[in-house]
């Protein structure tokens, strides 16, 4: 009988039937051929492409049987992992979702006769949940991905930290609630209030001097003035977006008997971790100490490893502002773009911080050593051998040869 015509009615009819689902009766697996009724199906059983794969099913019958098995169950928990997780799903809405697929491996091809004997196998091997209902049986697939078990393993303890902080602070408000109402009952229930003069005491209690306020008269304002540092820069150019690093606050008034000797004039004061030891134990102090470099809105990396049990080493963390010309407050970044556990402010040492480098150019720095101290500059280039850079500044002026830790990434 001759073929209908390309593009004809006919010929359509037939393309829409041989795409669509037929009859399970009517499929050969191991011919992977599709029958649209039972003539054409007793055709081919009689056919020597099916014979001679009859006779390759004959022998190797079972290890056929088992591999066509392992496909059809990979498939089918495949399917109930990608498009339902870890729900709670009908089994014979998932078998639906598999048979989608023309070219699916069939059950009758496997060792179960029944989707239920299919069910029953993959709650005895432990790969889903399986439960018995009045609406049929239903399966539940178990998670073991390690990555996906350590993120919710994680988030567990993130949440139990949390309520746990939340319980600990509650209970410190109490407590403070508490002592203050016994300290409030001591007093008779009352605290009186009286007021003093304005006086400067010395160690012993004693007034050493009266302290004066003045007050300007209406009409005429006065701001406070502030001597200036001398500037480190050779320039001074007008740029809104640079800033004065490590200002230190403004001294304290001292007494007028207290000098500041000239030998820590311009010093960093030491203290007990930036002290260096001896090789015996003993602490030395030939040792001139290290000016200031840090600067607020840069990135910073931190170096302690002993902090928290080494919990922020090799952090970035953006500097918030200046505590003293040598610690500053930073708040930690977090560790990466799919991550949350950012949001720490610690107060840390320089010594504790290095700078960070961008890893591409043209972006922009700002340099926190030499005679450009706190003015911002564009990266040019990168010398990764000698630790090196090329930095532009606004006016076009050209650094080479800057190191590493002249400079760092602006937050």
């Amino acid at each position: 009988m001759p073929q209908a015509e390309k593009g004809s009615l006919k010929d359509l009819g037939k393309r829409i039937k041989a795409k669509g689902l037929q009859k399970l009766k009517f499929y050969c697996q191991m011919c992977e051929k599709q029958c649209r009724d039972a003539n054409g199906f007793k055709c081919h059983l009689t056919s020597e492409s099916h014979l001679r794969q009859m006779q390759i099913f004959s022998a190797n019958a079972a290890g056929i049987m088992d591999q066509y098995s392992r496909e059809f169950c990979k498939l089918y928990v495949d399917t109930l992992r990608m498009r339902h997780t870890t729900n709670r799903t009908n089994a014979n809405q998932v078998y639906q979702q598999v048979i989608h697929d023309k070219q699916h491996v069939h059950m009758n091809a496997t060792v179960w006769a029944t989707l239920t004997d299919f069910v029953q196998y993959l709650g005895r091997t432990g790969q889903c949940v399986v439960e018995d209902t009045e609406r049929g049986w239903y399966v539940t697939y178990i998670e073991r991905d390690p990555a996906q078990q350590a993120r919710r393993e994680a988030l567990e303890r993130r949440l139990l930290a949390e309520a746990s902080a939340e319980r600990d602070l509650a209970e410190r408000l109490e407590w403070q609630r508490v002592e203050a109402a016994a300290a409030l009952d001591r007093v008779g229930g009352t605290i009186h209030t009286a007021a003093t003069n304005l006086e400067r005491t010395d160690a012993d209690g004693a007034a050493t001097a009266t302290v004066q306020l003045t007050i300007p008269a209406l009409g005429t304002s006065q701001k406070p003035t502030r001597k200036r540092i001398a500037s480190v820069f050779q320039d001074d150019e007008n740029d809104e977006t640079d800033h004065e690093c490590n200002n230190p606050p403004l001294p304290t008034p001292l007494p007028p008997a207290t000098t500041v000797p000239a030998s820590l004039s311009n010093k960093r004061p030491r203290s007990e971790s930036a002290t260096p030891m001896a090789p015996g134990g003993e602490r030395t102090d030939t040792m001139a100490a290290t000016p200031g470099w840090l600067c607020p809105d840069i990135l910073v990396r931190i170096v302690h490893k002993k902090l928290q049990g080494g919990k922020f080493f090799k952090r970035k963390a953006a500097v918030d502002r200046l505590v003293d010309p040598y610690t500053a407050e930073v708040t930690v970044l977090d560790s990466g773009p799919n991550t949350d556990d950012g949001g720490d402010v610690l107060r840390l040492d320089q010594d504790d911080l290095e700078t960070v480098v961008p890893k591409s150019t043209g972006k922009k720095v700002r340099i926190v050593r030499g005679p450009h101290q706190g003015r911002r500059a564009t990266l040019r280039e990168l010398d990764a051998r000698k630790y090196r850079a090329v930095l532009e500044l606004s006016d076009g002026t050209l650094l080479k040869r800057m190191d590493y830790e002249d400079f760092s990434k602006i937050a």
